[in-house]
């Protein structure tokens, strides 16, 4: 389910933030010192923001890495029909690109790469921390599985939302931001996978934020 905040922002309004926070990033750095201005407390500052960035990106992945488990286990299983597991059958490998683009961020930071799940079962824990219905080698059909992938592409929809909430780096605001673009196209064609089957039920929502 899709909650809508009591301001709802558009992706766009989204990037708008994220372009003036970067902005004032941009000024603060003219400030520090060796950039021809004194600023005693930049060093302090830019400690915490390193650290937040590091473990927004963490978190970025850590459920990412869960999207693609679960993607992996349901495509290796037979429980998908046909068309459904050919219309969703390239999404584990954007799931994939995500993963890697992200992990490569905080490689060039010298930070540690969160694991993924080891097990079904941890994953299943996982899915029950975000509280996204439907557990791993539980599903019972096609539609029990489509509907947890489409639950779990929200919570990283809804992820994203929030990161681009916090993020200041351009390049990871574009990043965040290709990732939840991308992750609302699953969406609709996941939603178009189940009843009632209709394009009205896979159109794109301008206000979009997943599960927050």
């Amino acid at each position: 389910m899709i909650l809508p905040p009591p301001e709802p922002q558009t992706r766009r309004q989204l990037l708008r933030g994220a372009a003036a926070r970067t902005a004032s990033a941009a000024l603060a750095a003219a400030a520090a010192p060796g950039a021809g201005g004194v600023a005693p407390a930049s060093a302090a500052v830019a400690v915490p923001a390193a650290s937040a960035t590091i473990d927004r990106l963490q978190r970025l992945v850590r459920v990412e890495l869960l999207l693609e488990y679960c993607y992996r286990q349901v495509l290796s299983s037979t429980i998908l029909r046909p068309d459904a597991r050919r219309a969703i059958a390239p999404f584990e490998g954007h799931v994939e690109a995500h993963v890697a683009a992200l992990e490569a961020r905080l490689a060039a930071r010298g930070a540690t790469l969160p694991p993924g799940p080891a097990s079904v079962s941890q994953a299943n824990r996982f899915l029950a921390r975000r509280r996204v219905g439907g557990r791993l080698g539980h599903l019972r059909g096609d539609q029990d599985a489509l509907r947890l992938l489409l639950s779990m592409e929200q919570v990283v929809i809804g992820a994203h939302f929030v990161a681009l909430l916090k993020l200041s780096e351009p390049a990871l605001v574009e990043l965040s931001a290709q990732i939840m673009a991308t992750g609302a196209q699953h969406d609709a064609v996941l939603r178009l996978l189940l009843p009632p089957h209709k394009l009205g039920s896979a159109a794109p929502y301008g206000l979009v934020q997943g599960v927050q």
